[in-house]
């Protein structure tokens, strides 16, 4: 191969070589499909379009009633999930509608959608919730009072109870980002 050969050779086969690369790239991506984020319980067009509304209803929302997580995290054995509104003037809200999934953060396909809440003294609660996996879950909340609503997205593990939110306001954050 000294009459100069080994070049064409050598360029055809880096080409095969990419194509190939390419081939496996391609089919691997497919064994493992992108899912639309469901972060506000919205998919992303809806979301980008409707931000503006969203962020006003919340700020809004935080001004006239005080909004905390008081329940558990996610567990395999069954755990309370609960929210506690009150108005600025410490009253409880009992007139509140909620709607709460439980979700992934992978995958829409294990969704669990939870009923009506037990309400007592502004206490919302959604009483010995089980999940199916092990793992990091999100607890997906749009809570309306009247006109105005607002989201609160947590998230859970099932192997650490601790439960953090995260959202348009608030950057993802870990158990180390929450020290005390």
């Amino acid at each position: 191969m000294d009459n100069g050969k080994q070049w064409p050779i050598g360029i055809i086969t880096a080409i095969l070589l990419i194509v190939v690369a390419c081939v496996v790239t391609v089919y691997i991506a497919l064994l493992a499909p992108v899912e639309e984020n469901n972060d506000m319980m919205l998919d992303y067009h809806a979301l980008d379009s409707n931000v503006n509304d969203i962020l006003a209803s919340s700020i809004i929302f935080n001004q006239t009633y005080t909004l905390a997580y008081v329940g558990q995290g996610v567990s395999m054995t069954g755990s309370d999930i609960a929210y506690r509104i009150v108005d600025k003037a410490g009253n409880p809200v009992n007139n509140a509608k909620f709607e709460v999934i439980l979700t992934r953060p992978a995958t829409l396909v294990d969704n669990i959608t939870l009923g009506e809440p037990e309400v007592h003294e502004g206490t919302y609660r959604f009483a010995s919730v089980k999940v199916p996996l092990e793992g990091r879950w999100n607890i997906l909340a749009k809570i309306t009072v009247g006109n105005h609503f607002r989201h609160m997205n947590l998230q859970s593990d099932t192997r650490d109870k601790a439960v953090y939110e995260y959202g348009l306001d608030k950057p993802m954050r870990n158990a180390g980002a929450n020290a005390p």
